[in-house]
């Protein structure tokens, strides 16, 4: 693993700072090391195979077994599922994505459906907000490392998913997917090029057609300049007004391409940096002025990568990350562990919760060749940050540290071959040539994991609980239903004046004659009377029209295959249970193997097919019915039985420092002490 003075002295530094925590108690410590994405089935062959040593010594020791996912299987409802020790019912997490009941408008499921967005004052031409709501983090319930240090247990959790915003913590615990990028979403890169774009509106990234320029009159072109957009300027937009195109912060951007080298000079904001065609950048900060004067300058952190200079200009540059050594907002709690641990690791790391670029990669922007190179400067710099963790674990602490290595990996590279059915038929998003290249990735970070387990045992006190575990597995996404097109067809949503394709977002549904509707991966609303903003759907009526729903999408048969594209469909209160159990989707889809919800579909759009081929790069997934994606628990004791699921290890955790169960907790411990 990577060490450096620079990176020990201010693990030390780090370390002092933590000086004031409470003492753990005395005994072996808990390490979880939770690793999105891992299957069960893949890793079982490779262990086999004799390619994950670390992996198959633990299990020796200790035990393997498939872990129970969540309902649906996705990450956010996944790891809620074990921060918490709830079901969806009680930390309320449903989906990727909900929506809001009265707008029938998709959302984030990080937050709840909006409030009061307050007033402002106006004032020389900028809006000085007043009240309003705080944002705040949709998920409820008590986080274990809350429990674990309220009993004197030093917690360090790395990268939670779903824990942005941060919750009030006194532990210390650094948020990981679900946090934003400096423009508010969830990473959008920019791409600056000469070239014609084609169908750029439907592109997930900031597309700046620009041209390379003679400025100094040399008869060279080799100038580029444009600017890099940053957060919206809230200053300028009335409380509630969603930023369009140009209602963004931005700072220049200036490109001095060398005429004779192929490298080039890029000035962004007041940072600098050379790059050689084909290479990245470091991390550059950039600062954007909220106010005049530098009043309210808000940081950032943004990287280049020179695809290519010359013929052709094609240079990209990531989303402008969070600070990490000056976090505009809250990232971790305490609000200072996010920059102790940049001082730990000699600077900015990545903040974005999902940094992998996979929207470049989908746009094909980015060739498969590029999406490797960027996924080793992610591992890089989770390697770096383990180094740490590892580094400041001392005997009774609890550490959780976050490895995203495989989840977006399967996403996006499971086209090129199958590693749970190797030799199998090829994927409809198959590319001959790049598979050539990239057919066995997947398997080589799976093999990455293994080394860095081995590293982690080697840095861990001996008596310590070990925990290797995975939200979920995964399968081949090969084919998609639009379920909205579904829902239209059979009667249950209609759109308006006889159309077939039309957007929820967009109002092109008739909600007087529409009985359901599909937002989100697996979730499926009635449209109730006295929850929706329009409903028509008398409740005493809801219990019959979900069974006619359960029935026919279960029946549903793809003429393409012959094979069922729904294996079950569950009612929302009759697999949830707490406190918030109204807000769950009425129904809960549950997709067999290599079938899920269409993209379009997720987001409320309805479009003239139901079934078709997933031609998408983004072709493995895991958003089905659960019990077709379990995880995996690793232990390094032996297991109490079998058949356990992800609330059984917040149960664990917490029973390990003998701390009891918290109300609402359904799970049990899964070894004794």
């Amino acid at each position: 693993m990577r060490r450096s003075s620079d990176l020990i002295a201010g693990t030390l530094a780090l370390a002092l700072v933590s000086c004031g925590a409470p003492p753990s108690p005395a005994g072996p410590g808990v390490f979880v090391l939770g690793v999105d994405g891992m299957d069960p089935t893949i890793l079982a062959r490779m262990m086999g195979e004799g390619r994950m040593p670390h992996f198959a010594t633990l299990a020796a020791q200790g035990a393997f077994q498939p872990l129970g996912t969540s309902n649906p299987p996705q990450s956010p409802v996944a790891w809620s599922n074990f921060v918490t020790g709830l079901d969806p019912g009680g930390h309320g997490v449903y989906d990727f994505v909900h929506r809001d009941p009265k707008t029938y408008l998709p959302i984030s499921s990080a937050t709840p459906p909006p409030g009061d967005v307050g007033t402002s004052l106006d004032l020389f031409g900028y809006y000085l907000p007043i009240g309003g709501d705080a944002v705040v983090n949709n998920r409820t319930g008590i986080p274990w490392w809350d429990a674990l240090h309220g009993a004197g247990v030093d917690v360090e959790v790395y990268r939670v998913p779903g824990n942005y915003p941060a919750t009030p913590s006194d532990a210390r615990v650094l948020s990981g997917m679900g946090t934003v990028d400096m423009r508010g979403g969830y990473g959008q890169y920019s791409w600056y090029t000469d070239q014609p774009v084609e169908s750029r509106e439907h592109l997930k990234g900031d597309i700046q057609l620009v041209t390379v320029e003679d400025y100094d009159l040399d008869g060279v072109p080799d100038t580029v300049k444009s600017t890099l957009k940053g957060p919206p300027d809230i200053f300028r937009l009335p409380p509630g007004q969603i930023p369009g195109d140009t209602d963004y912060l931005t700072v220049p951007v200036t490109v001095s391409i060398d005429p004779e080298e192929e490298v080039a000079l890029i000035r962004a904001g007041a940072s600098q940096a050379v790059v050689r065609e084909g290479e990245w950048t470091d991390w550059m900060p950039v600062d954007f002025d909220a106010l005049p004067a530098g009043a309210m300058p808000l940081a950032g952190s943004v990287r280049f990568y020179a695809k290519e200079l010359r013929p052709a200009f094609k240079l990209y540059a990531s989303p402008v990350n969070l600070s990490a050594e000056d976090p505009p907002q809250e990232i971790s709690t305490p609000a200072d562990f996010a920059t102790d641990l940049a001082d730990a690791l000699g600077g900015q790391y990545y903040t974005q919760g999902m940094p992998e670029e996979t929207n470049a990669l989908k746009d094909t922007t980015f060739s498969d060749d590029d999406y490797v190179k960027q996924v080793a400067l992610v591992q890089e710099d989770a390697e770096a940050m383990l180094d740490v963790a590892l580094a400041r674990y001392r005997p009774g602490d609890a550490t959780f540290f976050y490895l995203s290595d495989i989840d977006l990996q399967c996403h996006m590279l499971w086209r090129h071959g199958d590693p749970k059915s190797p030799g199998g038929p090829p994927h409809p998003a198959y590319e001959a040539e790049a598979a050539a290249h990239h057919d066995h990735d997947i398997e080589g970070y799976y093999e990455n994991v293994d080394r860095l387990l081995g590293e982690v045992v080697a840095g861990l006190p001996a008596e310590t609980l070990l925990i290797v575990m995975s939200d979920h597995g995964f399968q081949p996404f090969t084919r998609t239903l639009h379920l909205n097109s579904w829902l239209r067809d059979n009667g249950w949503l209609t759109l308006v004046d006889g159309k077939q394709e039309g957007h929820i977002a967009g109002g092109d549904v008739d909600w007087t004659k529409t009985k359901a509707y599909g937002l989100g991966f697996n979730a499926l609303y009635l449209n109730l009377q006295g929850r929706e903003g329009q409903g028509i759907v008398a409740p005493a009526d809801a219990p019959q029209l979900q069974a006619q729903l359960q029935a026919q999408l279960t029946a549903l048969v793809d003429p393409k295959t012959g094979g069922k594209p729904i294996l079950r469909v569950d009612r929302g209160v009759d697999i949830y249970h707490g406190p918030r159990v109204a807000e769950a989707p009425d129904l809960v889809v549950g997709y067999d193997r290599g079938y899920g919800n269409s993209d379009e579909s997720t987001l409320g759009e309805v479009v003239p097919e139901i079934l078709a081929d997933n031609t998408s790069r983004w072709s493995g997934n895991h958003l089905m019915a659960p019990e077709v994606v379990p995880g995996v628990l690793l232990t390094s004791r032996p297991l109490t039985g079998n058949g356990h699921d992800l609330t059984d290890i917040t149960a664990t955790l917490l029973a390990w420092y003998g701390v009891a169960p918290l109300p609402g907790m359904t799970g049990q411990p899964v070894l004794t002490r």
